[in-house]
């Protein structure tokens, strides 16, 4: 009997030794999960972050884009404004339908391009189209254009300048 409670006895250190390690090995196991599962939120986190700083990138490039054509358009419509000003004055003193086709031409394409003519001849003055080169008399309507005002896509890239009366 004695041997029986002995026995019993190894038995249950043994059994209560090994449900330890089990318990050991759970709570370690848990503890890894757990860190994988802080890591795993972690990585989630940065491909978000990433993701978004590119999609990011993307628009500003494309802005970029837009905003370097946009010039390079300003540019040579800025450049061609006066030899065409000046071919549309020798034009009209020289009679020559060959020079008006031309002429119509190139402004035909320059309107392609987004250009157009400012209309202020008849107009009240305004600030961010005109620049007033005289006046006569005290009203603000313009009376004479001294030079063309020009605008590309809506922004204005010469302003009119105008007699007022």
């Amino acid at each position: 009997m004695k041997q029986d409670k002995k026995n019993q006895s190894q038995t249950q250190t043994v059994v209560e030794e090994q449900t330890e390690v089990t318990n050991e090995t759970i709570s370690e196991e848990q503890r890894k999960i757990q860190e994988l599962q802080l890591l795993l939120g972690a990585s989630i986190e940065r491909e978000k972050r990433a993701l978004a700083d590119y999609q990011n990138l993307q628009r500003r490039s494309q802005e970029e884009r837009i905003s370097f054509i946009k010039m390079a358009n300003k540019d040579f419509c800025q450049a061609l404004i006066a030899p065409l000003g000046h071919l549309s004055l020798a034009s009209a003193t020289i009679k020559d339908r060959g020079l008006d086709m031309v002429i119509e031409q190139f402004w035909k394409e320059l309107k392609n391009f987004g250009l157009e003519e400012i209309e202020v001849l008849g107009k009240n003055f305004d600030l961010k189209t005109m620049e007033v080169v005289d006046k006569k008399g005290e009203g603000e309507k313009v009376v004479e254009v001294v030079r063309k005002g020009y605008s590309l896509n809506g922004e204005v890239i010469q302003h009119a300048q105008v007699v007022l009366a």
